[in-house]
C-alpha cells in the first residue's frame, strides 16, 4: 500500500506542458516559456564553428560551456538538450525566469560577442469556488488554480482534502496546517480557506472531497469538486484558399489546447446562412459563398483559455475557360464547378432564327432577329450576341452540341457541331524525350506533346506496351482506336486523352519512319494514371496541404533550388525525405514513388502514414541556417460517388437523402434549379445530407460532395403530385407519387369523334351513382319527348311550325383546389332542353327528329 501511496504521490509531481520556441541570435530577445512546459531557444547558427562559448543566468551561473572540439557541459542536462546551437528545456519552473548571456571567444581567448535574452516562465491563473458541493473547476496545464475551499478554517476543529477518496492532500486543525503533500507547489490560506497549486499536471485531475469533523471527531460536512486539467490554447493559424467554384474555403486550426471550441466573425458579425455554403460558425472548417469578402476573426477557446486570429478575405474567382465554337467538330473544355466562355457565331443580330440542342434532344437556346431568347438554363448561364457563358459546371454539361441556323423562309442554312468536356484535373507532359515521364488524374485529362509536328514526319506509329497500336498516320492522322475519348492535333503534335482510367497506365512507344520504310526515331515513355492529383503551394511557413489516398500531391518548397547551397527536407523533425543543394547530389529517401524538380517535389501513391508536419530548413555556404520552413500534409480518402434518392411523403413533402461512397470527412451542398435551398424550400435539414422539401416545391435538384480532395455530385429532377382515382378493379388510390415514376392512376381516354364526347373514366366511387342516375333521368326524358314527336310525325302534316328537340347539355363540374380532399364536391350544372322554332322543311327526314344527348363533365 504505501509503494501505491508514493507511486500517486510521485505522479502528482509530474508536469507536461505547452512547448514554445524563441530565436535569441538577437540581442536582448524577449522569450516566454509555460509553466511546466518546454522553451526552444535559437542561441546561435551553429555551435560547431564557434572556439568556445558561455551560457549564464543572471551573470553568475553558468548553465552552458562548450566549443568547437570540446566537451559540451550542461548544468541542467536531466532536463535539457543541446544540438548544434539549440537549447530546449524541459519542466519549466518560475525560477528558469531571469537574464541570461551568451559570450563566444576566439582561439586566442578574446571575446568575439555578447548578448543577452529575457527569459519570462509565465502560466494561466484560474479561480474557483468549490464550497458547493459538486463544483467543476478547470486549470491550465502548467499553471495555478485557486480553489476557495472553505471561508475561514478558524471555526472548523478538524479539517482533511481527499483525492479520489484515497490520497490526503491537506490536513489541518483550526489554523493549523498539520501537513501538506504537495507544499512544494502549492499553498493554503487558513485564514480565507484558498489553496493555491502550481505548475498543475494532467495528474492533477480528479475528485477531490473535503471533510471536516467537530470535536468531538464527528464529521459534519462532506463535499466534493471535479478539477480539470486542460492544455490552454496557444496559437492560432488561418489558411484560406479560392475553390474552382469562385468559393473560398478556410481553415483554422490552434496549437494545443484541450477541447478547443471555433468561433467565426465576418466584419464584427457572426456568420450567417447567407455567406456559409457549408460548415457552421462553430466549427474550424468552412466554405464561403461567391463575392463573400471582409475581415474574417477566427477565435478558439477552451474553459481557461482564448486566443483568435484575423485576416482579411477578398472575393474568389472561378476557374474559367474559353472555347471558339463556330468550326464544325470543335472540342471544347470546362472545370468542373466553373465556368466557359463558348463563342457559338459572330453575331445573332443578322440570323433570322437558331437553336442550339444538346445530343439532338434538348433544345438549350432558342433566338432569332426580333425574337425573344429562350434560355433554358438562364439560371446560371447568360448569352449575348453570339457568346454563351455556363457558369457552375457539372459532369452532365458534358456532351455534344448541335447549333442550326435558318432564314427567313424556314430552310436551315446552316449545322455544327461542338464537344463539350467537364473535367476534374487536367495534366500535361513533354514526351519528347525518350524515358519521359507523365501522370494523368482518374477521370481527367492528359495532353501529351509527342512531337513538335506531324507535318514533316511520312510516317508514325504510337503503341501501348509495344504491342497495341493507339494511333497512326502520315503526316496527318490515319487511325485513332481510341478516338472516341481523345484528339491527336498533328500540327502541334499534342495527344489529348480524356475519361482516364487506371487501364490507360503503361509504357508507350512512339515511332517514326521516312519514305523509304526505315524507322527514323523510337522513344517511349510511361505514363501513371494515379486517383486524385492535388497542388499546394508550402512556401509559405504553416501552410496547409492536403493529398488524396492512393493519389498525388505537387508540394512548391522553394522558387528554385538551383540558387541554395544547401537544404533539408524533413518530416515530424526526425527523418530526412530529402537533402540537396547547389553543386550537391539529391538525396530522396522515397524516390521509388517521388521526383524532386527544382523546387517543386512530386508524391505518387500517397498513403495515410505520409501524414505530418514537414519542416524545410536551408543553409548558405557560411553554414548559417535560415528561418525554418513547415507545413502541415493531410492524406484524405477522395469522395468516389454519390447515391441521390427521393421520396414523396403522405404530407405532399419531398424527402431527400444523399450519401456518397469513399472520402473522409464529406461536406454535403444541395442546389434546386442552380440555387441553394431557402428556407421558403426547405421543410427540415439545413444544407445537410438529409433534406424535406415542402409541398409543391420541385425542379432540378443537385447534390454536391466534396472535401479538400475530391469533389462529386449527382443531380434528378424532383416533382411530387397528388393522386385520387380507383383502378379497374376496385381498388382506390389517393396518394403522393413522384411525376417521374408514377404508373398508376392514368387517365385513359379516346380521341373525340365529330359531334361527340367522352365521359372520363376517372370518377370518385362516391359520384358514379348519381351520375348513374341523373344520366338515366335526362335519357328518360329525352326518350318520352323523341315520342311524343314521333306520334306527331304520323298525323297529317300541317303548314304550322313545330319544334324539334336540338340537345340536353348536362355538365359536372369538379371545384378546382379540392384534390387533396378525400371526398371531392361536385356542382352539377343542368342545362336546357330547347325546342326552336323552325321552318317546316319540305324534304321529309328519315328516322326520328331526335338528334343527340351530350353530357360533359367538367375537370
Amino acid at each position: 500500500m504505501e509503494a501505491v501511496f508514493g507511486l500517486l504521490l510521485m505522479l502528482l509531481r509530474v508536469s507536461h506542458g505547452v512547448e514554445t520556441s524563441c530565436d535569441g541570435r538577437q540581442d536582448g530577445a524577449q522569450c516566454y516559456g509555460a509553466l511546466g512546459g518546454t522553451v526552444v531557444l535559437q542561441l546561435m547558427d551553429s555551435a560547431s564553428e564557434i572556439f568556445r562559448y558561455e551560457w549564464s543566468k543572471n551573470n553568475k551561473t553558468a548553465i552552458l560551456q562548450g566549443g568547437k572540439n570540446k566537451k559540451l557541459i550542461n548544468q541542467i542536462e536531466k532536463r535539457s538538450s543541446f544540438s548544434d546551437g539549440t537549447f530546449r528545456i524541459n519542466s519549466l519552473s518560475r525560477t528558469d525566469s531571469g537574464e541570461y548571456t551568451l559570450q563566444t571567444y576566439d582561439s586566442s581567448g578574446q571575446r568575439s560577442e555578447q548578448r543577452t535574452l529575457q527569459l519570462f516562465i509565465q502560466g494561466v491563473e484560474a479561480y474557483c469556488d468549490g464550497r458547493q458541493d459538486g463544483a467543476q473547476c478547470y486549470g491550465a496545464l502548467g499553471g495555478t488554480v485557486v480553489l476557495q475551499l472553505m471561508d475561514s478554517t478558524s471555526e472548523i476543529f478538524r479539517y482533511e482534502w481527499k483525492k479520489n477518496k484515497i490520497i490526503t492532500i491537506l490536513r489541518g486543525k483550526k489554523n493549523n496546517i498539520v501537513f501538506n503533500v504537495i507544499d512544494d507547489r502549492s499553498f493554503f490560506t487558513p485564514s480565507d480557506g484558498t489553496f493555491r497549486i502550481n505548475n498543475l499536471s494532467r495528474t492533477d485531475s480528479g475528485e477531490y472531497t473535503l471533510q471536516t469533523y467537530d470535536s468531538s471527531g464527528q464529521r459534519s460536512e462532506q463535499r466534493t469538486l471535479q478539477l480539470f486539467i486542460q492544455a490552454p490554447v496557444s496559437s492560432v493559424l488561418l489558411v484560406s484558399e479560392c475553390l474552382s467554384q469562385g468559393w473560398t474555403r478556410v481553415s483554422c486550426s490552434s496549437e494545443g489546447g484541450d477541447s478547443p471550441q471555433y468561433s467565426w466573425t465576418l466584419d464584427g458579425h457572426t456568420l450567417t446562412d447567407a455567406e456559409l455554403l457549408s460548415g457552421n460558425h462553430e466549427t474550424n472548417n468552412i466554405i464561403l459563398k461567391q463575392d463573400v469578402s471582409g475581415r474574417l476573426v477566427c477565435s478558439v477557446r477552451n474553459h481557461i483559455s482564448s486566443v483568435s486570429r484575423e485576416e482579411n478575405i477578398s472575393t474568389c474567382k472561378g476557374v474559367e475557360t474559353s472555347c471558339d465554337g463556330r468550326q464544325d467538330g470543335a472540342q471544347c473544355y470546362g472545370a468542373l464547378g466553373g465556368t466557359v466562355v463558348l463563342q457559338l457565331m459572330d453575331s445573332t443580330s443578322e440570323i433570322f432564327r437558331y437553336e442550339w440542342s444538346k445530343n439532338n434532344k434538348t433544345a438549350i437556346l432558342q433566338g432569332g432577329k426580333n425574337k425573344k431568347l429562350i434560355n433554358q438554363i438562364e439560371n446560371r448561364s447568360s448569352f449575348s450576341d453570339g457568346t454563351f457563358r455556363i457558369n457552375n459546371l457539372s459532369r452532365n454539361d458534358s456532351g455534344e452540341y448541335t447549333l442550326q441556323t435558318y432564314d427567313s423562309s424556314g430552310q436551315r442554312s446552316e449545322q455544327r457541331t461542338l464537344q463539350l468536356f467537364i473535367q476534374g484535373v487536367e495534366a500535361y507532359c513533354d514526351g519528347r524525350q525518350d524515358g519521359a515521364q507523365c501522370y494523368g488524374a482518374l477521370g481527367g485529362t492528359v495532353v501529351l506533346q509527342l512531337m513538335d509536328s506531324a507535318s514533316e514526319i511520312f510516317k508514325y506509329e504510337w503503341k501501348k506496351n509495344k504491342t497495341t497500336t493507339i494511333f497512326w498516320g502520315k503526316k496527318t492522322i490515319v487511325t485513332n482506336n481510341i478516338a472516341n475519348r481523345s484528339l491527336f492535333t498533328p500540327s502541334d503534335g499534342t495527344f489529348r486523352i480524356n475519361n482516364l482510367s487506371r487501364t490507360d497506365s503503361g509504357e508507350y512507344t512512339l515511332q517514326t519512319y521516312d519514305s523509304s520504310g526505315q524507322r527514323s526515331e523510337q522513344r517511349t515513355l510511361q505514363l501513371f494514371i494515379q486517383g486524385v492529383e492535388t497542388y499546394c503551394d508550402g512556401r509559405q511557413d504553416g501552410a496547409q496541404c492536403y493529398g488524396a489516398l492512393g493519389g498525388t500531391v505537387v508540394l512548391q518548397l522553394m522558387d528554385s533550388a538551383s540558387e541554395i547551397f544547401r537544404y533539408e527536407w524533413k518530416k515530424n523533425n526526425k527523418t530526412a525525405i530529402l537533402q540537396g543543394g547547389k553543386n550537391k547530389k539529391l538525396i530522396n529517401q522515397i524516390e521509388n514513388r517521388s521526383s524532386f524538380s527544382d523546387g517543386t517535389f512530386r508524391i505518387n501513391n500517397l498513403s495515410r502514414n505520409n501524414s505530418g508536419e514537414y519542416t524545410l530548413q536551408t543553409y548558405d555556404s557560411n553554414g548559417k541556417k535560415s528561418e525554418p520552413q513547415t507545413l502541415q500534409l493531410f492524406i484524405q480518402a477522395p469522395v468516389s460517388s454519390v447515391l441521390l434518392v427521393s421520396e414523396c411523403l403522405s404530407q405532399g413533402w419531398t424527402r431527400v437523402s444523399c450519401s456518397s461512397e469513399g472520402g473522409d470527412s464529406p461536406q454535403y451542398n444541395l442546389t434546386l434549379d442552380g440555387h441553394t435551398l431557402t428556407d421558403a424550400e426547405l421543410l427540415s435539414g439545413n444544407q445537410t445530407n438529409n433534406i424535406i422539401l415542402k409541398q409543391n416545391v420541385s425542379g432540378h435538384l443537385v447534390c454536391s460532395v466534396r472535401n479538400h480532395v475530391s469533389s462529386v455530385s449527382r443531380e434528378e429532377r424532383i416533382s411530387c403530385i397528388f393522386i385520387n382515382c380507383t383502378l379497374s378493379n376496385g381498388t382506390h388510390i389517393s396518394q403522393w407519387v413522384s411525376a417521374a415514376t408514377n404508373t398508376l392512376c392514368i387517365e385513359l381516354t379516346t380521341a373525340p369523334t365529330t359531334e361527340t364526347s367522352t365521359v372520363g373514366k376517372n370518377n370518385v366511387v362516391a359520384i358514379a351513382g348519381v351520375l348513374l342516375a341523373l344520366v338515366i333521368l335526362v335519357l328518360v326524358g329525352v326518350a318520352v319527348i323523341c315520342s311524343q314527336k314521333k306520334q306527331k310525325n304520323d298525323k297529317p302534316k300541317e303548314e304550322t311550325d313545330e319544334q324539334e328537340l336540338t340537345y340536353a347539355d348536362v355538365r359536372f363540374m369538379q371545384r378546382q383546389g379540392q384534390q387533396v380532399q378525400k371526398r371531392a364536391e361536385v356542382e352539377v350544372e343542368y342545362g336546357q332542353v330547347k325546342f326552336p322554332q323552325r321552318p317546316r322543311q319540305s324534304v321529309e327526314r328519315a328516322g326520328d327528329d331526335c338528334l343527340y344527348a351530350q353530357v360533359h363533365k367538367d375537370r
